[in-house]
C-alpha cells in the first residue's frame, strides 16, 4: 500500500511538471542582426513599452529623461533630453541611409526612414550624403569614402560596438587608427565625419573656432551627440534650439558628463545639428522645436529578440 502511494505521488508530480512545461510560453531568443542595411530590427513587443519614455525586452533597455537648463552665456532656458541605451549585441547599433543607397543624393524625412526600421530609439547622423568631397564614410561595414582632409573629426564604431576617434583626421592619422584596430582584430562597422569630439577618455574637450572649421562652436543652436558609456552601453544627448536659442558647442561636453546625465561617458561625438537634429522614440520625433529638414541617414538601436 505504501509503495503504491509513493508511485502515485511520483506520477502526480511528473504530470504537474509536464503540464507546466507545455503551458509555459517559449522564452524569447536573442539573435545578432545581419549587417545588411536592408535588414531592420525585430518588431517591438507592445508590452516592452514600460512608458512612452522607456522600453525593455531581453535584448535592449532604453530610457529617456529631460530637463530645462540655462547654459552659461545664454539668456534662455533650453530643454535637454538624454537617452540611456543598453544592448546585448553590437549588431543592434545600426545605421541606414536615405533610400538605402549612398549613390542616390536625395534626402528623406527622418520619420519616414524611422518608420521602416523597427527602431527603439533613433537619431540623425552626420552630413553623409551632402556634397563634401572629403571625410571617411562607412555604413554597416561598407566603406563608401576615404578622403579625410584634416578638417573633420572621425568617429569609428567597430564590430565590438566600441567607439574610437581621430581628431582632425588626415590620411596618415586615420590610417594609423585603422591599422591599430586591425591589429586588435577589430573591424570598422560605421564611421562618421563631423564632430567635433566633445568628450574623450571621460574628459570634456576644449573646442575653438580655430580647430573646428565651420561648425560654429560659439553659436547657440539645436544640437545632438552620441556617446559611449560602457560596454554595449550608449547615450544620446539632444538640446532644443532655434532662433538663437540652444547651446554653444563647447558647452555640450560639460553638460554630457554631468552627474545627472552621463558622468561615466567615455566618448561623445557631435552630430549634424540645427534643422537636421532628430531624436525619435518608437519612430516618433520627441522634440518640437525647429522644423525637421530632410536628411541622408539615421543611427538607430534595435531589438534583437525573436521567437516571442
Amino acid at each position: 500500500m505504501k509503495t503504491n502511494l509513493i508511485r502515485w505521488c511520483i506520477a502526480a508530480v511528473m504530470l504537474v511538471l509536464i503540464a507546466a512545461f507545455f503551458s509555459t510560453p517559449a522564452l524569447a531568443e536573442v539573435q545578432p542582426l545581419p549587417l545588411d542595411m536592408k535588414v531592420t530590427g525585430q518588431p517591438l513587443s507592445p508590452s516592452g513599452w514600460i512608458s512612452e519614455n522607456e522600453y525593455q525586452d531581453e535584448s535592449i533597455h532604453i530610457i529617456m529623461q529631460e530637463k530645462n537648463w540655462k547654459p552659461k552665456y545664454s539668456n534662455d532656458w533650453v530643454m535637454c533630453r538624454w537617452v540611456r541605451i543598453k544592448i546585448t549585441d553590437p549588431t543592434q547599433l545600426r545605421t541606414t541611409l536615405s533610400f538605402e543607397d549612398y549613390s542616390n543624393p536625395d534626402q528623406s524625412r527622418p520619420k519616414d526612414m524611422a518608420a521602416k526600421l523597427n527602431s527603439v530609439v533613433a537619431c540623425n547622423d552626420d552630413f553623409v550624403k551632402y556634397k563634401y568631397d572629403a571625410s571617411y564614410v562607412v555604413r554597416q561595414g561598407v566603406e563608401y569614402r576615404n578622403k579625410p582632409n584634416g578638417k573633420w573629426d572621425v568617429l569609428i564604431i567597430d564590430d565590438r560596438g566600441d567607439f574610437s576617434y581621430v581628431k582632425n583626421a588626415t590620411e596618415a592619422t586615420l590610417q594609423e587608427k585603422l591599422n591599430e584596430l586591425e591589429t586588435d582584430g577589430r573591424t570598422v562597422i560605421n564611421a562618421f565625419s563631423f564632430g567635433p569630439v566633445l568628450v574623450a577618455d571621460g574628459e570634456p574637450q576644449e573646442i575653438t573656432v580655430e580647430n573646428n572649421d565651420r561648425r560654429e562652436p560659439n553659436l547657440c543652436a539645436q544640437r545632438i551627440a552620441i556617446c559611449q558609456l560602457g560596454e554595449l552601453e550608449y547615450g544620446i544627448f539632444e538640446v532644443d534650439g532655434g532662433n538663437g536659442s540652444g547651446m554653444k558647442l563647447f558647452q555640450m561636453g560639460e553638460f554630457i558628463v554631468r552627474d545627472e546625465v552621463f558622468p561615466e561617458c567615455k566618448v561623445a561625438f557631435n552630430l549634424d545639428g540645427g534643422g537636421s537634429t532628430n531624436l525619435m522614440l518608437n519612430g516618433k520625433r520627441v522634440h518640437k522645436t525647429l522644423n525637421s529638414r530632410s536628411i541622408s541617414g539615421l543611427i538607430y538601436f534595435a531589438s534583437a529578440v525573436v521567437g516571442e
